[in-house]
């Protein structure tokens, strides 16, 4: 509600979304028009499927796609949506050890642009090595 109220005082582009849990979330901010650029996690909210449907449903509204973390998964959907806006990446290993080595083939990023691989799917191999080094639970 604050954020709605917020978006109505202000031209500067509101983005959200990146803390939700379920694409429920992500669809309020999206149904109540809280935001211009919708910030998803699809790593978070139901896999690359449900991160597909919130791109459309940003598409069908006027919002912008730019979804939170892991650019190597959410690149194939900004790429894939005339919603798609930008991706984010933290390229410093210093700062995020599992995304530096989780993919034995990451797609290049050079000058600021990210170049899919051409390989099926998402083009993505995990590296065992990484599995076996920051092992496999998850939280």
């Amino acid at each position: 509600r604050e954020l709605k109220l917020l978006s109505q005082k202000t031209s500067i582009p509101l983005s959200a979304g990146e803390s939700e849990l379920t694409s429920w979330g992500c669809r309020s901010l999206i149904d109540e028009q809280s935001i211009d650029i919708l910030q998803f996690d699809c790593t978070m909210t139901g896999g690359f499927t449900e991160g597909r449907k919130l791109s459309a449903l940003c598409e069908l509204n006027h919002v912008q796609v730019a979804p939170h973390h892991d650019c190597f998964i959410h690149a194939h959907i900004v790429a894939g949506s005339p919603a798609g806006c930008i991706v984010e990446s933290f390229t410093d290993p210093e700062r995020d050890p599992l995304q530096a080595e989780l993919y034995e083939n990451p797609p290049a990023i050079k000058e600021g642009m990210l170049t899919l691989n051409e390989e099926p799917g998402l083009g993505l191999r995990l590296s065992e090595e990484a599995v076996a080094k920051f092992g496999t639970r998850v939280l």
